[in-house]
């Protein structure tokens, strides 16, 4: 009887196990804090962090592969986000274009989201970019630098990243993919297209009407909450919420505390980027708290302004949440009984470049 309870013990701490994931986030941080030091010894510390924002967000497809390909998720990515933001530098000067080219974008998002994970992963990312690029609307001049620069810090974050894993081999390793996914029922592939699609749609043109300076979170937070599922999508976005306030509560109270102190600040966004990386599959909301953690402070780093950062971001990550959750509730799909899909936390990471 001890044995069997030991079993069901051990069993238990398998399933509810957050592990720690320290060799990835030592791939995957140093490239980081030197694109910012390079952005700024070139007077761009602006494109510094965009770069560095990109190499953070790249660094998560270490993780992964395209059908065997090693680090080609990291390669699809990177080429992915850099035409997205020139797409969303140029469509942000005209936002109803924006709108519909960001809802046909979360539509195929979702669409992978329910087919291969790994695809959906790089897709994703090129979605998150082109919200935020749209932020920072350009002549085609302009938006051709921003590309390069999101395309230079992503590349450099790959390069590190296979050397360093050709160093240290053990680090290198693919984490262990989840589950394969049956072909979806046709009533939930056509509902979390059409669910994406609207919601990402409305929070962007809501974020846009509100004239929020980080608006783009709300779009992304409502296409990274939505699921298949109602409850899914409750459980995730009041994860979502409760990681956003934590880490901008944080994050933007040890920018006011130590000012103007750039070592210290690179110090501190190097941490929380590591355990970011490090907690990929821990739970959505201490993963959703570190990364914002690190967005914020790359913002700074790129000389943003973090109280009204970190306000305007509170609001647009509630407003997307909160029209994800309306959509899901009038139009809920959900899976078929039985079909227990495991969500892989890790899958799920929007980062974003300032």
């Amino acid at each position: 009887m001890r044995a069997a309870l030991t079993q069901r013990l051990r069993a238990w701490a398998r399933n509810h196990a957050s592990p720690f994931h320290w060799r990835e986030a030592g791939l995957c941080v140093p490239a980081i804090p030197l694109i910012l030091i390079v952005g700024v010894l070139l007077h761009k510390p602006l494109y510094g962090a965009a770069a560095a924002g990109a190499a953070f967000a790249v660094g998560f497809g270490a993780a992964r592969d395209l059908r065997g390909w090693r680090w080609a998720a990291m390669g699809g990515a990177a080429i992915a986000v850099a035409l997205a933001t020139f797409a969303g530098c140029t469509l942000g000067q005209w936002p109803p274009v924006l709108i519909a080219v960001a809802a046909l974008a979360a539509a195929g998002c979702a669409a992978f989201a329910l087919f291969d994970e790994d695809f959906w992963w790089v897709t994703l990312q090129a979605v998150i970019a082109l919200l935020v690029a749209s932020y920072y609307p350009s002549p085609v001049p302009a938006a051709l630098e921003r590309a390069g620069a999101v395309l230079a810090g992503g590349l450099t974050q790959m390069v590190v990243i296979m050397v360093l894993a050709l160093i240290f081999p053990a680090a290198g390793a693919r984490l262990p993919p989840g589950p394969p996914k049956p072909p979806p029922e046709r009533r939930v592939l056509i509902g979390h297209i059409l669910r994406a699609a609207v919601c990402v749609a409305a929070a962007l043109a809501a974020a846009r009407a509100l004239g929020l300076s980080n608006g783009y979170w709300a779009p992304m937070t409502a296409m990274l909450v939505l699921k298949p599922g109602l409850s899914d999508t409750q459980v995730r976005g009041l994860a979502r919420l409760v990681g956003t306030l934590i880490g901008c509560i944080v994050a933007s109270a040890f920018v006011i505390a130590v000012k103007d102190a750039r070592p210290v600040l690179l110090a501190a966004m190097a941490a929380t980027a590591g355990l970011a990386y490090a907690l990929q599959k821990a739970h959505y909301a201490t993963l959703t708290c570190m990364i914002t953690a690190t967005v914020v402070l790359l913002l700074t780093l790129g000389g943003g302004n973090v109280v009204m950062s970190a306000e305007h971001r509170l609001i647009a990550t509630l407003l997307g949440g909160v029209i994800a959750l309306v959509g899901a509730r009038i139009a809920p799909h959900r899976p078929l009984a039985g079909d227990a899909r495991q969500d892989r936390v890790g899958g799920a990471v929007r980062t974003v470049n300032p």
